[in-house]
C-alpha cells in the first residue's frame, strides 16, 4: 500500500500533462501510486498519459467535472494521504517529502498546503507568488466562511480518514458552480481538524487564461445561485464575498502579469494583458489607464509606473 495517492484529474490537458506528470516523477519522496482520471478529453490527453502506462494508472469517465474527476481517483486510491494534482500545474521536487512529514508530525491536522510560485499559461514565471500578507497562516473556519483562501488544489496534501469523513469533493459542484468545489472542499475539510501551512512556494500554479487561453473562464454570476444557497443554510452566511473575490482574482492576476511586463519594457505583452483584464471587467477603470500607458514612450510609461514594487504582493488577485 502506498503512502500517497497522487491523483491527477485532467481534462483536454494535452499541452501540460506531460510536464505535470514528470514532476511527480521526479518527487524526492517515491512512496507513492498515480492515477490520473481523464474527464472525457477530445484532445490527445489520453495518449499522451499512455505513455507513462507503467509509472500511472488512467481511469476514463465522460465528462463530469473535476470533482467528480477527484472522487473518482480517490476511490481507486489507496494511499493514506491524498494529493489532487491539477494536470497544468508543477511540483517541486520536495513537494511530497515536506508535506508527508508535516501530517506525520501532527496527527490532528486534516490537510497541509503551501504558497505557489506563478507562471502564465506558457510556463513563464512571473515572479511573485499566490500568498501574499494577512494569508500566511492556516485559515481557521470563520476565515475560510468570510474570506477567498489562497488554497490550490495542487498545493494540498489530505488525510484521507478526513477526506472520508467529509464526504469528498461534492460532485454536484459542476457547470456553473464549479470554481468553487475546491472552497467548499476547505471547509468541509476545515472541519474535521485543523491545517497546516508550510510558508515555501512548492509548486508552480499555472494561470490559464493568459497568453493563451487554456480554459474557459467561468460565468461566476450563475455560480453564487448554487454556493449561495448551501451556505446560508449550513453556516448561515453569504457566498457573495467568495464569488466576488474568484471573479476578481484572473483580473487582477492580468493586471499583474502586465505591471510585470511594463518593468521588463515588454510593452505589447502589457498591452495584451490589460486588454484581456478588461475583457473580464469591463468596468474596472484602472486597467484601461494602464492599457493607455502602454503606449506612451517608454520613459514616461516608466516613471507613471515606478510605484509598483518589483515582487507585487499576490494577494492583489483576491483583494483588488
Amino acid at each position: 500500500m502506498p503512502r500517497v495517492s497522487v491523483i491527477i484529474p485532467a481534462y483536454n490537458a494535452a499541452a501540460t500533462i506531460a510536464g505535470t506528470v514528470d514532476s511527480v516523477l521526479e518527487q524526492t519522496f517515491q512512496d507513492l501510486e498515480i492515477i490520473c482520471v481523464d474527464d472525457g478529453s477530445t484532445d490527445g490527453t489520453i495518449p499522451i498519459v499512455k505513455h507513462y502506462a507503467e509509472r500511472v494508472r488512467l481511469i476514463e469517465q465522460g465528462n463530469s467535472g473535476p470533482a467528480a474527476a477527484r472522487n473518482n481517483g480517490a476511490r481507486n486510491s489507496s494511499g493514506e494521504y491524498l494529493a489532487f494534482l491539477d494536470a497544468d500545474d508543477i511540483w517541486t521536487p520536495q513537494f511530497l517529502e515536506r508535506s508527508v512529514a508535516a501530517l506525520d508530525a501532527d496527527p490532528a491536522l486534516s490537510l497541509v498546503y503551501c504558497n505557489c510560485a506563478l507562471a502564465d499559461s506558457e510556463g513563464v514565471a512571473l515572479d511573485t507568488s499566490l500568498v501574499g500578507s494577512g494569508f500566511d497562516h492556516a485559515p481557521s473556519l470563520n476565515e475560510l466562511l468570510t474570506q477567498l483562501w489562497p488554497i490550490m488544489p495542487s498545493a494540498a496534501l489530505v488525510r484521507r480518514s478526513s477526506y472520508d469523513t467529509c464526504g469528498g469533493y461534492r460532485d454536484a459542484l459542476k457547470g456553473a458552480s464549479f470554481r468553487f468545489e475546491d472552497v467548499d472542499f476547505w471547509i468541509k475539510m476545515r472541519e474535521q481538524g485543523p491545517f497546516g501551512y508550510i510558508d515555501e512556494p512548492l509548486i508552480t500554479w499555472r494561470f490559464a487564461w493568459f497568453p493563451k487561453q487554456l480554459k474557459r473562464l467561468p460565468d461566476y454570476s450563475k455560480a453564487l445561485h448554487v454556493f449561495e444557497a448551501y451556505l446560508q443554510e449550513r453556516y448561515g452566511v453569504s457566498a457573495a464575498p467568495l464569488v466576488d473575490a474568484r471573479a476578481r482574482a484572473p483580473r487582477s492576476i492580468l493586471a499583474t502579469i502586465g505591471l510585470k511586463a511594463m518593468r521588463d519594457g515588454d510593452r505589447p505583452r502589457a498591452r495584451a494583458a490589460f486588454a484581456r483584464a478588461i475583457k473580464v471587467d469591463p468596468y474596472r477603470l484602472k486597467n484601461y489607464l494602464r492599457w493607455m500607458r502602454t503606449w506612451l514612450p517608454h520613459r514616461i510609461a516608466q516613471s507613471l509606473s515606478g510605484g509598483s514594487s518589483r515582487r507585487t504582493r499576490s494577494d492583489r488577485a483576491y483583494q483588488e
